[in-house]
């Protein structure tokens, strides 16, 4: 069997970790998982001292914390680029929990699609469905998250194993199970002493987004969870 990491944040790019890529794949090997799907946020904090920028430099930053990760990962141990992506709108009052995990991405999607945080839940999920993606709504029941339409959404992260929030994934897999979405989990990995508590386990290894895409679709995983 294989374990794979669905949510992941290294801090050369995610505002929020401090734990540098090195350290992040020394983890995950120590607890036997043989890959990564890198989710590193695009959000405020990510650009947050490159707002003046062009897309593409923002695109670049956003890329080299991925080809860091891949850099410190040996042959045998996987790492495969997603991203979670906050909506928030500029000026806003108050954060909106609202992260969306977006899994299947490319580097030429990335580039192509333009600044996503400006774009609305419809318009991110018709861009990610264009191109083959899926769009997980992350942590769907935490504090704060307001619930969006489900027909926008191709599932829910029915497990976070965040150890600063709760995210309430009781619920989560309910709701998820009630819509008929597919569900993922993740240890929503930050901090180079947090748990490695989620993902999926699978009897073929998923090395690249491809073979990702069909095992989410076709449900051939169990999950890797602690005690919801």
């Amino acid at each position: 069997m294989y374990k794979l990491e669905l949510h992941c944040h290294s801090s050369e790019v995610s505002a929020c970790s401090n734990c540098p890529a090195e350290v992040l794949i020394r983890r995950y090997r120590e607890a036997g998982y043989h890959g990564i799907v890198s989710t590193n946020h695009i959000n405020r904090g990510t650009y947050r001292n490159m707002e003046d920028c062009s897309w593409e430099e923002k695109a670049d930053y956003f890329m080299r914390g991925y080809h860091l990760l891949r850099e410190a990962a040996p042959k045998d141990f996987d790492v495969l680029l997603a991203c979670e992506i906050n909506l928030t709108p500029v000026g806003w009052p108050a954060y909106i929990p609202n992260d969306y995990l977006i899994y299947g991405i490319t580097e030429d999607w990335l580039r192509k699609t333009g600044d996503m945080r400006d774009m609305s839940l419809e318009r991110l999920s018709a861009s990610a469905r264009e191109a083959g993606c899926l769009i997980v709504h992350a942590h769907p029941f935490r504090e704060g998250t307001v619930m969006m339409n489900p027909d926008l959404l191709d599932g829910y992260e029915i497990y976070n194993g965040n150890p600063r929030h709760h995210s309430h994934n009781d619920l989560a897999e309910a709701w998820a199970g009630m819509n008929g979405k597919i569900m993922t989990a993740g240890s929503d990995f930050h901090q180079p002493d947090d748990p490695c508590c989620g993902g999926i386990e699978t009897e073929m290894r998923i090395r690249d987004n491809e073979t990702l895409l069909s095992v989410l679709r076709g449900g051939q995983y169990r999950f890797l969870r602690e005690t919801a």
